[in-house]
């Protein structure tokens, strides 16, 4: 049945996406901002947990940057202080949530041996000590509450984060990994992380802690090769630990040390991966596009139900784009839309560059200032819908040959454009009525 989730840290980089995939779910989220841990706002905090069956645990400020003694009362500050009052005000509740999960990572563990679910073994240093104190506040939490503690590995996705610093070199045809490079790199998959937090609200077997990692160890020289084989890289590179140690200081010692970190739990419970392997994740951060299309039963018009907000159609409601194929394959764009009441008309030109991948259209507004315009997916029986995409993780669009799609399509379309690392969060739904 649909709950009420209340997340915090529901705006951060796993919150957002998370937040997004539970409402695909068809679960109502209740996000608690940070405003909402003031001494001032615990008479709201009450009144929004006491709705709930779920409450989730992301708060915490990134460890991916030098750890100044300041910094570090940060990095405290924001996972005990948040954890603390969300348990003090769970346990003050009457009728009490039915679960509490609560975030922690895979620095728990030591450096050496493999560790899963079960292991009762703790590292040294700074961040095994806060995964140890954030923990030990949540297990604080009424036992009328299922608790779970999902210790997180690296979380990769397509369109940001930690991918996104270990993808900056690839651009160059460089690959790079983090000295020494024989040191464990536990990960996980955006998307396997959602799946997985829904499994562990569905499994009401799951309590105590459960690891959100691959099934597949890799070390970061096994990572850095697989990146150099996926995207062709000349130049295979490790950087040494003392240059990190120079730049990061102490923090260095996430990247240069790590952990092998086994998902017992999840394996055991049933839980099926999307990325098994750091392979099986690597193929979705290339946008494969449709491998027919036919050009003259794609052109006509076509509303825009949803976007990636963007400053050539900002704020602009009731927008249809245009197609009329010309000879020698050429195609007119007509993109008309309102803005005050007022029509606004854009018109420019797009072709098919390499006849071998159809899909990748090339489309211009001005001059020959030339972008991406993916097809991503198509209805390729009526040509009803499509979604668009690019070359970047920038721009996004649903279309359909009507104001209105089926919420069925739309899921099908959201999810297709989640497995290709699509932030669908953003995604800005177009008013298509004068209404």
């Amino acid at each position: 049945y649909n709950m009420k989730i209340a997340i915090s840290g529901a705006s951060g980089f796993i919150g957002k996406r998370l937040s997004a995939f539970l409402e695909l779910q068809g679960h109502q989220i209740v996000p608690l901002g940070r405003a909402m841990f003031r001494d001032n706002m615990s008479d709201q905090l009450i009144a929004r947990l006491s709705q709930c069956e779920v409450v989730i645990n992301l708060a915490g400020a990134t460890i991916n940057r030098r750890w100044t003694t300041e910094y570090k009362k940060e990095l405290y500050n924001s996972r005990i202080n948040v954890t603390r009052r969300l348990v003090q005000t769970i346990n003050s509740l009457e009728q009490k949530p039915q679960l509490f999960i609560s975030a922690s990572a895979v620095g728990y563990y030591p450096t050496e041996g493999c560790h899963d679910d079960y292991s009762q073994e703790r590292g040294e240093g700074f961040l095994s000590d806060l995964c140890c104190r954030w923990e030990a506040e949540a297990a604080k939490v009424h036992t009328d509450t299922r608790l779970v503690i999902t210790r997180f590995g690296v979380v990769l996705s397509p369109d940001g984060g930690a991918f996104k610093e270990l993808s900056r070199s690839l651009k160059l045809k460089m690959a790079v990994a983090i000295g020494p490079g024989n040191q464990y790199f536990p990960w996980i998959d955006i998307r396997d992380l959602n799946k997985a937090m829904l499994h562990v609200i569905k499994t009401t077997s799951i309590i105590g802690i459960i690891n959100f990692v691959a099934p597949h160890q890799i070390t970061q020289t096994e990572l850095r090769d697989r990146m150099a084989w996926r995207y062709s890289s000349w130049f295979k590179l490790t950087v040494p630990s003392a240059v990190i140690r120079f730049f990061m200081g102490e923090a260095s010692n996430f990247l240069t040390t790590g952990q092998c970190v086994i998902p017992a739990t999840l394996e055991e419970t049933g839980f099926e991966f999307s990325a098994n392997d750091i392979d099986e994740f690597l193929a979705d951060t290339t946008k494969w596009t449709v491998r027919k299309i036919d050009l003259s039963r794609y052109m006509g018009k076509w509303y825009e139900i949803a976007r990636f907000e963007n400053r050539f159609e900002r704020n602009l409601t009731r927008v249809t784009a245009e197609y009329t194929l010309l000879s020698g394959n050429k195609i007119r764009v007509v993109n008309s839309g309102y803005l005050n009441g007022e029509l606004n008309v854009s018109e420019g030109k797009a072709y098919v560059p390499d006849p071998d991948t159809p899909g990748k259209l090339k489309v211009a507004f001005f001059l020959w200032f030339y972008s991406d315009y993916y097809i991503l997916e198509l209805d390729e029986v009526n040509y009803n819908y499509v979604l668009i995409g690019s070359s970047n993780n920038n721009y996004l669009w649903i279309l359909s040959r009507t104001p209105q799609l089926p919420d069925d399509v739309k899921k099908m379309l959201l999810y297709k454009a989640e497995r290709r690392g699509y932030d669908i969060s953003r995604l800005l739904w177009v008013k298509q009525s004068e209404e």
